[in-house]
């Protein structure tokens, strides 16, 4: 499953034994995820495209570096710079926003909806998967991600 998403999970400060902290982004985070972008910018501009943020014409620039092995399946850093850049997408289309989600497990940068208990883990949506040698269009799991979290959202009404 591409997509964790919490409900009304206590924090540290209400007594529960499960200790978690969500912050905002520090400035080396955004430095390093900048970073991370322009390196896919750059393989993007090899093939004569650019990121746009839209997700149609940015899904398929992805899907075109993977297709045409611009990215090793060990690649980890660069494979999870294409994570960052389909986070940017599905944040957009979501009204999500990126945090530092910090827990017993370690630390992971996460979009969360607003102030609720709603969140995605794009970074390695793309990376565990190509690395176990799944072939499954980068708009599968977008799409996937997209119809699981819709439904979660304040106000939505849904088929």
């Amino acid at each position: 499953m591409c997509v964790l998403m919490m409900v009304s999970m206590p924090t540290a400060a209400q007594g529960s034994k499960i200790e978690r902290r969500i912050d905002p982004l520090s400035a080396i985070d955004r430095q390093f995820m900048a970073g991370q972008r322009q390196t896919i910018e750059a393989l993007a501009n090899q093939q004569g495209r650019q990121l746009t943020g839209d997700p149609d014409r940015d899904i398929d620039t992805l899907q075109a570096i993977l297709d045409r092995g611009l990215v090793a399946r060990d690649d980890t850093l660069t494979l999870q710079a294409m994570g960052i850049v389909l986070g940017d997408l599905l944040g957009s289309t979501l009204d999500m926003d990126w945090v530092v989600y910090r827990d017993r497990a370690g630390r992971s940068r996460a979009l969360r909806y607003r102030d609720r208990e709603i969140f995605l883990y794009p970074v390695t949506m793309i990376s565990k998967r190509w690395e176990a040698g799944s072939q499954r269009p980068i708009a599968s799991i977008y799409a996937e991600a997209v119809s699981k979290t819709k439904p979660l959202l304040p106000g939505a009404r849904w088929r």
